[in-house]
């Protein structure tokens, strides 16, 4: 929904992405929009010293021919990386090709962990590398995720109705009083989810949830936190306000939260695995070093509230606002594979941009794949992130035939924790 306020292998563009995440230039987690400098949302490190000591360093990656894979110096060795080489060419031709000013695309595994892509592209700074670990977006309806999460801990059921007027984009005090005689539009907790209704998740905010109930959610999903990896990650601020109208605008996405799509895509991949939050991973495995170990998987809500979670991002493309991007093939399918997912989208005037987010996984019933997409766009916009996420998701599936026939390309998915 709208607010205001690739298979060739290209091994040289691979290359210098993959170099960016080892070398991010370091700014402050405050930065604004990518719109006005290089300095704008770059990743900085939030490791703790243990941290650091847990987790090495790592060079620079390169592609080896040899092996087949991406590697990068670790120590005094060196590591073998998660990173599918199919599926990071392919996804960064998919942004290329459309000459996106800022693109990002994320999968993961969110059984284990494992970061099969960052693609990543920009037009508008081509220099510029590590933004898949960078809060450089606003999170819009995206945090509708978590709002969603701390509404049905608090007791709000998925077949809850809000009723109300004015349309359910808009955000107006008046529009968030209940008026029986004029709230003839009435949606429940899952189909707004789906329909990314302002009004709906404005209205149960007021009703159901005080800042420390949101502040708290947030935090479990680690906004505001150091997302634990092998490479820094920019921390995706969440300040919640106390002031009831500014609360709800942040519960219904139009809060001064941000986003980095390395994260985006672990908000996904949390929900796929019943509310259990898994620590990526970006090392395969080490030659003479000793390898980084994740923290081990922890809970993050309730396995039932996470069900009704799924069901509502899975009606986002049956029913919602990602509806007619996975039509093709079926509705609210990837040739039979079912989809689960949430849109944002907000436009900012001064520079103009225009930020489009779809994170989801599939299948629904058995999760193999996480993905985040960001997309940026100018006055003329190229695509958006819906259909290049639904791209990312096609070239995944297509891509496991062949993957699991090469040497070193594990795809599997292991068994959840």
């Amino acid at each position: 929904m709208k607010h205001s306020k690739l298979s060739v292998w290209l091994l040289p563009a691979s290359a210098l992405v993959l170099a960016g995440l080892a070398a991010p230039r370091p700014e402050p987690a405050h930065a604004a929009a990518p719109a006005a400098s290089a300095a704008a949302g770059t990743p900085t490190s939030t490791s703790t010293p243990a941290a650091a000591e847990r987790t090495p360093p790592l060079g620079e990656p390169r592609y080896d021919a040899a092996l087949g894979r991406w590697v990068a110096p670790l120590g005094p060795g060196r590591a073998v990386l998660t990173i599918d080489p199919r599926l990071q060419a392919r996804l960064e031709r998919t942004l290329a090709s459309n000459a996106v000013p800022w693109g990002v695309t994320v999968l993961i595994e969110p059984a284990t962990g494992r970061v099969l892509a960052m693609a990543e592209h920009s037009e508008a700074e081509p220099a510029r590398k590590g933004l898949a670990r960078a809060a450089l977006a606003p999170a819009a309806s995206i945090f509708k995720i978590v709002t969603t999460a701390a509404l049905l801990e608090r007791g709000v059921r998925p077949d809850d109705e809000v009723c109300y007027h004015g349309g359910k984009r808009r955000l107006q005090p008046k529009l968030l009083a209940d008026d029986p005689r004029r709230d003839s539009r009435c949606l429940s907790l899952t189909s707004a989810l789906g329909h990314s209704a302002n009004v709906v998740f404005a209205k149960l905010a007021g009703r159901d949830l005080g800042a420390a109930e949101l502040r708290t959610a947030a935090g479990r999903f680690l906004f505001g936190e150091p997302i634990p990896f092998a490479l820094p990650v920019e921390v995706s601020p969440a300040p919640i306000p106390e002031d009831p109208f500014e609360l709800a605008n942040t519960a219904a996405g139009f809060g001064p939260v941000r986003l980095s799509p390395l994260h985006a895509a672990l908000l996904a991949a949390t929900v796929a695995n019943g509310g259990v939050f898994v620590p990526p991973s970006l090392v395969e495995e080490a030659d003479g070093a000793t390898p980084p170990v994740p923290p081990a998987p922890w809970r993050v809500i309730d396995e039932q509230v996470a069900g009704a979670l799924a069901e509502a991002m899975r009606s986002t493309v049956t029913e919602g606002t990602a509806r007619k991007v996975f039509r093709r093939g079926g509705p609210g399918s990837l040739r039979g594979v079912e989809v689960a997912g949430k849109t944002g989208s907000l436009t900012d005037p001064s520079p103009y941009r225009d930020y489009s987010w779809f994170v989801g996984y599939a299948p629904l019933d058995r999760p193999e794949i996480a993905v985040a997409t960001l997309v940026v766009n100018g006055q003329k916009w190229r695509t958006r992130a819906t259909a290049v996420a639904r791209d990312a998701l096609e070239a995944y599936f297509s891509n496991r035939v062949a993957s699991a026939a090469a040497p070193g390309l594990r795809t599997a998915k292991a068994p959840a924790p």
